[in-house]
């Protein structure tokens, strides 16, 4: 069996791709999409780019981890270009978002809601299963195991009853609302933990709080590759966690240009360095030019592509 990691550099925002081949089967599952637009730097690679330039003729699972513009507005445009099997999320927008066919994109939080939505309507138009997830669950195949850990269901109830408050013919007036749903879009993210051959490979944290993993610790141990959560936010990581994962590299997905402040360089790498031997990695940074960063799981070997 063969089975890659690609972490893709799609500027400020996350797209990892998981790819086995076992005895001529293939598998491929897609865990978030990275943002809209084409990149702006030739050394990015879009999840579309990637489909193509790959020559991959099907996803089996999209998973989506919460609807911020930087983890599904790539989606699009692979929807309709490649069959999808299953677009997972775990979070619905109300019936009423969706019917009234919100488009509007003067804010980043208003461009995230009208692209969920999109994708919403666009799964429906081409028949691709939109699976909803109420609990932890594994999808997998070919060798290759998702394990896709749930927030605090609390939480959860929280931001419904806020997406239900939302009225489609006037959400640029409710900025309060929508800053609060910006907010909680974070702590209420899905994680993935990847498994190949039933040993761990790799965590895939999106923008989780350290809070999320608690009831996990029996679960996940030590873990080779770590995404590092929030684009480097170091008041997502501490040394006790990260000692817990003891991985060999961890992988920052976030540009080169401080979107939102992030990654925290300086405080990330001096928490790296005290409290783990691992080898930290930026999906871009000042002098990258590679456009993935991929994971080799049968010789748990780490290859810059450019």
């Amino acid at each position: 069996m063969t089975c890659v990691i690609d972490f893709l550099n799609v500027g400020f925002g996350e797209a990892t791709v998981i790819r086995t081949a076992k005895e001529g089967r293939r598998y491929c599952v897609v865990v978030d999409a990275g943002d809209a637009g084409p990149a702006a730097h030739s050394r990015r690679c879009s999840l579309e780019a990637y489909i193509r330039e790959h020559a991959i003729e099907k996803i089996d699972a999209m998973i989506l981890t919460h609807f911020h513009k930087d983890h599904i507005g790539g989606a699009l445009s692979v929807m309709g270009r490649v069959p999808i099997g299953q677009i997972i999320v775990h979070v619905p927008l109300p019936q009423r978002l969706l019917n009234g066919g919100v488009n509007d994109h003067a804010t980043p939080m208003l461009s995230s809601l009208s692209l969920c939505a999109a994708i919403w309507n666009r799964a429906r138009e081409l028949g691709i299963p939109l699976v909803r997830i109420e609990e932890p669950c594994t999808i997998g195949g070919h060798g290759v195991e998702c394990r896709l850990l749930m927030p605090d269901k609390g939480k959860l109830l929280q931001l419904q009853a806020e997406l239900d408050g939302l009225e489609p013919d006037r959400l640029a007036a409710q900025r309060d609302r929508l800053d609060r749903i910006d907010r909680m879009l974070n702590d209420t993210a899905l994680a993935v933990l990847i498994r190949s051959e039933g040993q761990p490979a790799a965590l895939l944290t999106s923008d989780v709080g350290l809070d999320f993993w608690k009831p996990y610790e029996a679960e996940i141990g030590p873990v080779p590759i770590v995404q590092a959560p929030h684009h480097g936010d170091a008041n997502r990581m501490s040394g006790d966690w990260l000692r817990r994962r003891s991985p060999r590299y961890i992988i920052v997905s976030a540009d080169d240009e401080g979107t939102y402040g992030l990654p925290h360089r300086e405080r990330i790498e001096q928490t790296v360095r005290e409290h783990t031997d691992a080898e930290l990695i930026y999906t871009e940074g000042p002098r990258t030019a590679h456009r993935i960063i991929r994971l080799d799981v049968a010789e748990w070997k780490l290859n810059l592509i450019k």
